[in-house]
């Protein structure tokens, strides 16, 4: 540390950021859990009622919310850290693009991968994830 404005220590505009992040994404993290619960017990998603399609996407309401607690705590973040966060949004939508030409070039032999949708939410994911901790030291 070069100086005394140089500390470790977050400042209280940061940890206010953090808590209003955390009070929007916790609560829309455990309604996602609790309405994924309730698909998966009572939507008969499997079965052949017009409704599976409506109890498919239920969970998507609390996804829309916590994408909207993200996009809200990158609004009130400054430059540097949209920067830092928008590098790690570009690695983890390029790991999403090529795990998706990836299952695209192998479904063209007729290789089927029942989750590959998944699979490429989760490499996005992952990535952005891995790739915001190491841009962020």
């Amino acid at each position: 540390m070069t100086s005394k404005l140089d500390t470790a220590n977050r400042s209280r505009g940061d940890r206010a950021r953090a808590h209003a992040y955390l009070r929007e994404f916790l609560p829309a993290m455990a309604a996602y859990v609790v309405v994924l619960v309730a698909v998966l017990t009572w939507g008969d998603v499997d079965g052949d009622s017009p409704w599976r399609f409506l109890w498919a996407l239920l969970p998507l309401l609390p996804v829309l919310a916590v994408a909207r607690a993200v996009v809200r705590a990158l609004r009130r973040s400054d430059e540097y850290a949209q920067l830092l966060q928008l590098r790690a949004l570009a690695v983890g939508f390029a790991a999403a693009m090529l795990a998706c030409a990836v299952l695209g070039l192998l479904g063209v032999t007729g290789l089927v991968v029942p989750a590959a949708p998944w699979l490429v939410l989760g490499a996005g994911m992952a990535s952005w994830g891995v790739a915001a901790g190491v841009v962020h030291r």
